[in-house]
């Protein structure tokens, strides 16, 4: 709940640098009193109107703001974990032929191959896992933008590094 004190604090921040008071166009429409009334005082002797913590920065962000939640310490270190893992993981599947492979041109075309499945497979995870529709048009669309992100990507690299080589 630091998140949501905080993002009160800038809020409350901003109405005190304004007298309590919300121009038309800042933060809100219409230039509504968020704090009392337009010239300080206060309704009723309370601090905050009933309905103040329901607008405002703060309310909004805790509402529709993504990730504005804590985040158990734990949950950081399964996700570092996964997210090292993955890219260790597809780092690797593609230099596995040039472990086995003597021909350094017939390794990149066996790397290219198990790449190009390995994409292919993912994709079609990915589209069921999303929840895309389609049924198997849909799997197979995935897989196959899936193919020609990563497969453009790779020709990217392959190629700035061709450019960027220095003959002798």
């Amino acid at each position: 709940m630091a998140v949501a004190e905080n993002l009160r604090k800038v809020e409350d921040e901003m109405l005190a640098a304004n007298g309590g008071y919300c121009a038309p166009g800042k933060n809100n429409a219409g230039g509504r009193v968020l704090n009392g009334s337009a010239n300080g005082d206060v309704e009723g002797g309370a601090d905050r109107l009933k309905w103040s913590d329901d607008v405002g920065l703060t309310a909004f962000l805790l509402k529709f703001g993504e990730g504005m939640e804590e985040v158990p310490t734990k949950r950081l270190y399964i996700s570092a974990l996964t997210i090292g893992s993955g890219y260790f993981f597809g780092g690797l599947i593609p230099l596995m032929p040039y472990f086995f492979i003597d021909n350094v041109q017939t390794a990149l075309i066996y790397s290219c191959i198990v790449t190009g499945v390995i994409l292919l497979i993912f994709g079609a995870v990915k589209t069921y896992v999303t929840g895309a529709t389609g049924g198997y048009r849909g799997y197979a669309w995935g897989a196959i933008s899936m193919l020609l992100v990563g497969g453009g990507a790779a020709a990217a690299a392959f190629g700035i590094v061709k450019a960027l080589e220095v003959s002798e």
